[in-house]
């Protein structure tokens, strides 16, 4: 495809999108076939996105910037995926905790319109869909909502805060030495913290990357160690994986054998991710079992 073909297409789907393969064929006086290479080829160098909704068994193609104009294609979704749809964009977020197993389902079908959220609840993480459109300040204040975190719990934790400023400067000189230690040990639980999600905004970085739809996600060991069930996208159909993240500075081969052994009784392939370095006896063991049933992925 010449450049300046790729440009005229480009200004179409500007124009257009989002827009099928028979609306461009149309557009450039071509075949469907031609117009759906031409598009994939743009999707393949991040010029164009896909969506995952579609009409007559094709995918919509758009241009960044246009995903307020997504909203219309729902049109073209159907029973259960159209009523979560619905649900979500009139209750704005949901949280999958508390969500119907058939709605749990279809949220993790509608992902043009579904975005997923890890959100620390008590010590752990849990999933929470917003509807895609929906401002991150809204956003927050419905998770809270839904939290039961309400405006005079946030005025209660202001009061409290004041109080302890005033009773520190009101402490003796042994004292404070005892408040700092404090102060030190919540900036360390406060660095542990993010390291924790550092490692999971990647893990979604790595999904959304390569389009994984998640299934279940059990997170274990203080977020230390998180299971999820995945479908990856290829061009036979979906692939379905067990992955294993684990946030430690170095993997071992124990580490590596256990996950496959969890892969093994889900009679599924494994995918490991971290941010770890492998042990030698974990390179040996990566040697000695590198295969489509098991992937290693340092992310």
């Amino acid at each position: 495809m010449v450049a300046d073909n790729r440009e005229e297409i480009l200004n179409i789907v500007k124009r257009a999108g989002p827009i099928l393969p028979a609306q461009l064929a149309k557009e450039i006086n071509t075949n469907i076939l031609f117009a759906s290479a031409i598009l994939s080829e743009l999707v393949d160098k991040k010029h164009l996105i896909l969506t995952n909704v579609k009409r007559g068994g094709s995918p919509f193609y758009y241009i960044k910037g246009q995903e307020s104009k997504l909203e219309s294609l729902s049109e073209f979704l159907g029973g259960k995926p159209k009523e979560v749809f619905n649900l979500l964009k009139e209750s704005g977020v949901i949280r999958d905790k508390t969500a119907e197993p058939w709605q749990r389902v279809a949220l993790r079908e509608i992902k043009d319109f579904a975005v997923p959220l890890n959100v620390g609840v008590s010590g752990d993480y849990e999933i929470f869909w917003k509807y895609f459109l929906l401002g991150n300040d809204e956003t927050k204040r419905l998770i809270k909502e839904e939290l039961g975190v309400g405006e005079s719990e946030e005025e209660s934790k202001k009061e409290e805060t004041e109080e302890v400023k005033e009773k520190k400067e009101e402490k003796t000189e042994e004292e404070p030495k005892k408040e700092s230690s404090k102060v030190e040990e919540k900036k360390e639980e406060k660095v542990l913290a993010k390291e924790e999600k550092i490692i999971l905004d990647s893990v979604d970085e790595y999904f959304s990357k390569n389009n994984v739809y998640v299934i279940s996600q059990d997170v274990l060991r203080k977020k230390k160690e998180v299971n999820y069930t995945v479908d990856f996208p290829t061009s036979l159909g979906k692939l379905r994986y067990f992955v294993k993240v684990r946030d430690k500075k170095s993997i071992n081969d124990k580490d590596l054998q256990g996950a496959w052994d969890e892969g093994d009784k889900k009679k599924l392939p494994v995918l490991f991710l971290t941010q770890g370095e492998l042990t030698k006896k974990a390179e040996k063991f990566l040697n000695d079992n590198v295969s489509g049933q098991f992937v290693y992925r340092k992310i």
